[in-house]
């Protein structure tokens, strides 16, 4: 018994260390860090469910990505909160918070700071703004366990705090809460999130690297006390609109063309994210709006098998108008699900069990559900559309439209609320385009 114990161990030591490496080959793959056509910037990118996720390798059993998806929703509709991690725009008025958090649902990438550069894998949240991760030393029980260390500030020859009477403190003053320490008048943040959770720190400046580029003098937060949990990741790196993101400062900093492109991937699958000139090729374009830090798109219709849904009654005072006959549609990857006005998400439950064959409508606390009938011989699910100014349509199919629970109901990837948003698992799998710069998003052509 004892002989084959050690070998089960010694098993399951040789899976891990060549799963590490796997994992190893996938992030340094300097392939992925650039682009055969333009000269942007590029992140690998994973999705949290990626079995080199820190999630996913700290779990015996690792959960399936359909499950983890059903916990996390069940979890935070009984908490009466929504999917996503950072503060809502301030004209929605349901509180919200991100699977994100617990590092669920969401996509990460691997960046480096210090010199010599440490790595630190950070989760990617698009309308995120600070760029935050974990340093050592601690608040005394501020930190969280992440894979990895923690980035020490005492090892790096770059590292440096930014002092409170600085521009660049009062730069993260117009996005973040901020205050100054009394003893070395540093600037100090503060980010609360929805779920009560909050990170706080020093803010700070490093040489960053990304791939094979080096960029000196990066701002970010130096997290010395997180509140509650936040998975296992070193932080958050945001593409929100402002000048302290990620996204911004690599734009200023490398002279790069003002907007961002991605491919999500699915949980077995490699994407990326990139900062700079794009491929055009293949893409319809639809206006960008921005507000604050935020970006919204025009929409102008909902179809269910060709036919629309009625939005007309989802005006809201205080909302963006994008124009007549067209309603603001927040984006944000922080968030899995799409958020829809409660009207149009009844509405396009009762279209969809309208519409679909081979399932039956079910009462759930999961949201808008079916059940597979037991003597159904085909299964078909209606198409959804969803269309934006300019003639631009994302068309939802099955994977889009629906996840699937650990007892096998379809259940719609949408949450109800006030307002629209569009999160990521509409556009999984799909090469987006942010133009900034021209304000304009880049659909693929259909």
């Amino acid at each position: 018994m004892k002989i084959i114990s050690v070998l089960a161990a010694v098993a399951i030591l040789s899976t891990s260390y060549a799963l590490d490496d796997d994992c190893a080959t996938i992030w340094n793959d300097d392939a992925t860090h650039r682009t055969n056509t333009t000269s942007a910037i590029r992140l690998t990118m994973l999705h949290t469910q990626h079995r080199c996720s820190p999630v996913r390798r700290q779990m015996a059993i690792p959960p399936s990505w359909h499950h983890s998806l059903a916990l996390d929703r069940e979890r935070q509709l009984e908490a009466r909160l929504l999917f996503r991690r950072r503060a809502p725009p301030r004209n929605l008025s349901t509180p919200v918070t991100s699977t994100i958090a617990g590092g669920m649902y969401g996509f990460m990438a691997q960046v480096a700071i210090g010199t010599p550069p440490r790595t630190q894998t950070v989760l990617i949240d698009t309308a995120g703004s600070l760029s935050w991760v974990q340093c050592d030393p601690c608040v005394r029980n501020g930190c969280y366990n992440q894979d990895g260390p923690l980035f020490d500030t005492r090892t790096s020859s770059t590292y440096t705090k930014v002092p409170c009477s600085t521009q660049l403190c009062q730069s993260v003053a117009a996005v973040v809460r901020t205050s100054c320490s009394s003893g070395d008048n540093t600037c100090l943040y503060r980010v609360p999130y929805m779920d009560r959770s909050a990170t706080e720190g020093c803010v700070s400046r490093d040489t960053l690297t990304v791939g094979q580029e080096k960029i000196p003098g990066f701002m970010f937060g130096c997290s010395r006390h997180y509140e509650r949990t936040f998975g296992r990741y070193a932080g958050i790196f945001g593409f929100a609109n402002d000048r302290v993101s990620f996204f911004s400062q690599v734009v200023e900093k490398c002279r790069q063309y003002r907007a961002f492109s991605y491919y999500l991937p699915s949980p077995s699958s490699v994407g990326y994210i990139q900062v700079g000139s794009y491929d055009e090729g293949g893409l319809a374009f639809t206006p960008m709006f921005t507000q604050n830090q935020d970006y919204f798109l025009a929409l102008t219709g909902i179809t269910v098998d060709g036919v629309p849904l009625d939005l007309a009654s989802t005006k809201f005072s205080g909302q963006p108008q994008p124009g007549p006959s067209a309603f603001a549609m927040y984006l944000d990857l922080g968030s899995a699900l799409s958020i829809l006005p409660t009207k149009v998400y009844n509405r396009l439950c009762d279209a969809v069990a309208k519409g679909i064959k081979g399932y039956d409508r079910i009462q759930s606390g999961q949201g808008c559900c079916f059940d597979p009938s037991f003597l159904a011989t085909e299964r078909l699910v209606p198409t959804v559309q969803m269309h934006f100014k300019n003639a631009v349509r994302l068309v939802l199919n099955e994977a889009r439209l629906t996840y699937e629970t650990p007892d096998e109901r379809l259940c719609l990837a949408f949450q109800p609320s006030s307002q629209f948003l569009l999160g990521s698992m509409q556009v999984q799998m799909t090469y987006l385009v942010q133009d900034v710069e021209k304000s304009i998003m880049g659909f693929p052509r259909t």
